[in-house]
Parts: structure tokens; C-alpha cells; sequence
């Protein structure tokens, strides 16, 4: 903006007796909201509160045109920043300066997605959706409202989808809604299951292909926030969704993933006894087969891992290896073109060996063919690793764990002929991953206020729905410690054995990760002999 020119004075002048004439001429009242919209970030907190009751005046406009703008800059207001210039979280207005709105607020918004004469409007139900968000715990006194009011939504629109933008945003203002009340209150979640059900059964039933991937999202959420695991609604509906037809549609793929881990989560012994185990190692191999869907193939993998017990999966083990060796031994055929493969199959290995230990990952192994978990570590899980580090925290993480059991808990490794240097590049491959790990593992950096939602014909992620980072260690608050404590140990065991090998192994390349290792066993008070 030029210094010159004064966009407050202009406003109060010329815009705002405009914005306060809700019977006036509707170009002009689209026109003034229009102005306030675009130039909000002048505008400052005081300015956007006394703002923002003449917007929601607007909303009660029987112009089309002028209700929608004035919806769009309810939205547009309640993501402006504090501060354009640098990158910030902080909101001109936020959940304090909006609570004493929101009765008249969603009063306004709901009677224009009530009113079936008109089209679904995409913008007003987005700013339903932001509203929602910014809102949160304030939520809670007027849920029940709400959910109604959205159900009802739901209800008319799955007889006829026609606006995909319009119920994207629709169950983005549902999800939202959970995540905002559940989250805090996990008890609220028997309402939201009494009152969402019904609508989302008849969309199963009708096979509303639109919305079904949406509807799987936001049970796997509700399952989530559940506190009492598995309910007979739950029970009774997994049998279907282990329907060969269901997971045919590349849509559904992602959210039947989500809702299956979700399950597992909240009643892996349920499942086990209904003997459901079966059917979901049977969809594993399935998604495992297709490229496109290879990636749920692993989240389905690592939720039976995590929450199937030991004792259920020993019979099962060496054919779950089977599969993925088979398919690896078909990808390395053209690694670069498998790379994501081998990435998800490393991070797997790494998952079982931190959970059961280094001496069960060789056996599984050894059990499908003599010395082949050495191998496998040789020739494709270290070489990406070594090349470059992990491409999140948490999976940087996952591997350290997975790679310091293999590393200090294999004595049969440094036996072989090639032992000291597989041992090396493990070692290498751990510090190199530490030094990209920093802290904060696991940490949540959604931004609920500025994300842009985007709707896609095949499968639209709900941002609202989306699942926290899942940390498989959480006994391990601090990896690069847990890492050099084991190294420590080991060391112990066989006093003047390993430290040569350190040295030779990580100087090797420029010395870096030898000054790493130091610094990392300095601040942890290590010091190996």
C-alpha cells in the first residue's frame, strides 16, 4: 500500500455507510463488502470487530450475490494474519473476539443453507467450516445445534449431489465439529456416533460414491476420540468394509485404510476373536500389488504391528515377509522407479525390529532363507539411508530405533565376512539420520486458520480429520540419547572392541558424523571404552 494513501478515512467515508445499509442497493452493499474483504489486512483487530456484525447483517440478504460476499468475508476475516510480511500462526481475530458473535453468526449462515430454494453455496459453507474452527471449545454449548443443522445438510444433499466444493467443505465443518468437542471431551463421542450414523448409513447403503470416502474419514476419526473401544454399531459395520467391491474404488482406498487402522487401534483383540485378522492381511497383499496403493498397504502393516498382540501374529509373520520380499525382489529390478517401496519396506523392517528386537527380525528372516536379514540391510535399506536422511522426523526416528536394536543387539552380524562393514554403514546410517531428527519429533504443525482445502473426483483428504503424527516409541523421548546409551552398552560388554571400528567407519567420508557422535555423546554424558 502507498503511505499516501489513507484506506481508513476512504472506508469510514465513502464504505462503510454503504455496509451499513442492509435495504440498500445490492450492487453497491456487494460492492462495499467486496472492498473491506480485500483491503482487511489494513484493517486492525478493533476495526475487523466492528466490522464483522455488519457482515453477518448481510448474511440475511434475499441477493444471492450479496449474501455470498458477505460469507466470503466473514471466512477471509477470520484467517488475516497479524502480520503479512512474516510467517505467523497469529490471527487479527480469533477464538476471543469471535465467541460474542456466534449465535447470530450461525444463525445467519444456516438460515441460507436451510433455505432449499437456493443452490448449495460453497462459500457460505466454507465460512461454516471456519467458523467452526476458530470457534473451537466455545463450540461446545451449541454442538448438538449445530450437528443437527449439518446432518440435515447431509441429509438433502446425498439425495442429489450437484456441488462437490459445497459438501467438501460440508464434512470438513463436520470433522471440524468432532475434532473440536471430542478432543477435549471424549465422552460427546456416543452423541456426535447417535446423530451422524443415521445419514452416514444411508450413504453406505445407497453407495453415494461421493461422499462414502468422506464418511469413512470422519468414523475413523470418531473411533479415534472413542474412550471405550469398539461399540456394537462399530462391531457390526467392519464385517462390509472388508467387501472386495469396496476397495476396488481408488477413492475409498485412502479412508477405508484410515478407518481399518482406527479399528485396530480401539479393538485389535475384537477383531482377533471374530477372526477378522485373516481379511485384513488378505486387503494387505491386495494394496500391496498396486503401485498407487502401496503406501495404505504399509499403514494397514504397521497398525497390526502396533496393535495386534504378539502372541496373534507369530503364525502370520513369515508370510507377511514373504510378500514383501517377493514384491521387492520385483521392484529392484528398477530401484529408481521403486524407490518409495523400498522407503516404506525399510521403514517396516525398522518398526519390527524396534518393537520384538534385533534377534527376531533375523529370525523371521532366517527362517525364509539363511543370512538374507544382513543382506537386505547390505544391498537395499542402508544405501537410501546413507545417501540421504529420512524424509521426516518420524520416520528418521523409526529407523534409529530399528537400527540401534540391529546394531547392538546382532552379534552374529560381526561374524561374517562382511560383518564389520554392514556394521560401519548401520552405524553411519544412524548418526547421519540423528543429525536430521533435532527435537520435536512427532510434532503437529497443521495450521487449522490459513490451510486451503481442495476438493480432488478421486479422494479429498479432510484436512479436519487428518490423523496425528503416530509415535510407534513413545518410551524413547529422546532418540539421539537412546541411541548412544545403547552404543554405551555395548561397548561395555567388550571393552576396546568397537571404538575402532567408529573411528574408521565415520571418517571415512568427511568426518562429519564422527564430530556428530561426539557432540551427541557429550551432551548425554557418554563416553565409550
Amino acid at each position: 500500500m502507498n503511505d499516501k494513501l489513507d484506506v481508513m478515512d476512504f472506508f469510514v467515508q465513502n464504505i462503510l455507510p454503504e455496509l451499513q445499509q442492509t435495504n440498500g442497493h445490492a450492487m453497491l452493499n456487494a460492492t462495499a463488502i467486496k472492498f473491506a474483504t480485500t483491503f482487511r489486512n489494513q484493517f486492525t483487530t478493533e476495526h475487523l470487530t466492528a466490522l464483522m456484525p455488519l457482515l453477518i447483517k448481510h448474511l440475511s440478504s434475499s441477493s444471492v450475490v450479496v449474501h455470498t460476499y458477505a460469507a466470503a468475508g466473514i471466512e477471509k476475516v477470520l484467517v488475516t494474519k497479524k502480520q503479512i510480511d512474516i510467517p505467523t500462526k497469529e490471527t487479527k481475530f480469533g477464538q476471543k473476539e469471535l465467541k460474542q458473535f456466534l449465535e447470530p453468526l450461525f444463525t445467519g449462515l444456516f438460515s441460507i443453507v436451510d433455505n432449499e430454494q437456493l443452490s448449495e453455496n460453497e462459500y457460505v459453507m466454507k465460512a461454516v467450516m471456519r467458523s467452526l474452527s476458530v470457534a473451537r471449545d466455545d463450540l461446545v454449548a451449541v454442538t448438538e445445534i449445530v450437528l443437527n443443522k449439518l446432518t440435515a445438510s447431509l441429509g438433502r444433499v446425498a439425495k442429489n449431489p450437484k456441488n462437490p466444493y459445497f459438501n467438501h467443505y460440508l464434512f470438513e465443518s463436520i470433522a471440524v465439529l468432532v475434532k473440536s468437542v471430542c478432543s477435549k471431551n471424549p465422552e460427546y463421542t456416543s452423541a456426535f456416533e447417535a446423530l451422524l450414523f443415521p445419514p452416514f448409513q444411508h450413504v453406505l447403503q445407497m453407495e453415494v460414491l461421493e461422499f462414502t470416502p468422506y464418511v469413512f474419514q470422519v468414523l475413523a476419526q470418531l473411533l479415534e476420540y472413542r474412550p471405550d473401544g469398539l461399540s456394537d454399531a462399530y462391531s457390526s459395520l467392519f464385517g462390509p468394509l472388508m467387501t472386495p467391491s469396496l476397495w476396488e474404488s481408488k477413492g475409498n482406498v485412502p479412508g477405508l485404510t484410515r478407518l481399518v487402522t482406527a479399528y485396530l487401534l480401539k479393538g485389535a483383540p475384537q477383531l482377533i476373536a471374530q477372526n477378522h485378522l485373516m481379511p485384513i492381511l488378505g486387503v494387505f497383499q491386495k494394496l500391496l500389488s498396486s503401485k498407487a496403493n502401496e503406501t495404505n498397504g504399509f499403514l494397514l502393516l504397521e497398525a497390526i504391528i502396533l496393535y495386534v498382540p504378539m502372541d496373534s501374529l507369530r503364525g502370520v509373520f513369515k508370510d507377511i515377509f514373504q510378500v514383501l520380499l517377493v514384491r521387492l525382489q520385483s521392484a529392484a529390478q528398477n530401484k529408481q522407479k521403486n524407490a518409495r517401496y523400498f522407503t516404506l519396506v525399510s521403514n517396516y523392517f525398522s518398526l519390527f525390529a524396534g518393537k520384538y528386537g534385533a534377534q527376531a527380525f533375523v529370525e523371521q528372516l532366517d527362517a525364509i532363507q539363511q543370512g538374507i536379514a544382513f543382506t537386505l540391510l547390505k544391498q537395499f535399506w542402508l544405501p537410501p539411508l546413507v545417501q540421504s536422511a529420512p524424509s521426516t522426523k518420524m520416520d528418521a526416528k523409526i529407523n534409529i530405533v530399528g537400527l540401534t536394536k540391529i546394531l547392538c543387539e546382532s552379534p552374529s552380524l560381526l561374524e561374517r565376512p562382511d560383518g564389520q562393514e554392514i556394521w560401519g554403514d548401520i552405524l553411519f546410517a544412524i548418526v547421519q539420520a540423528a543429525s536430521s531428527v533435532g527435537t520435536g519429533l512427532g510434532s503437529n504443525n497443521e495450521d487449522d486458520f490459513v490451510v486451503e482445502m481442495s476438493y480432488d473426483s478421486a479422494y479429498s483428504k479432510l484436512h479436519f480429520a487428518s490423523k496425528p503424527v503416530t509415535d510407534p516409541f513413545p518410551e524413547v523421548p529422546d532418540v539421539m540419547m537412546y541411541m548412544v546409551k545403547s552404543l554405551q552398552t555395548l561397548c561395555s560388554s567388550q571393552p576396546g572392541k568397537f571404538p575402532p571400528l567408529i573411528k574408521n567407519r565415520l571418517e571415512m567420508s568427511s568426518g562429519k558424523e564422527a564430530a556428530i557422535l561426539q557432540s551427541m555423546m557429550q551432551k548425554s554424558g557418554v563416553n565409550l571404552v
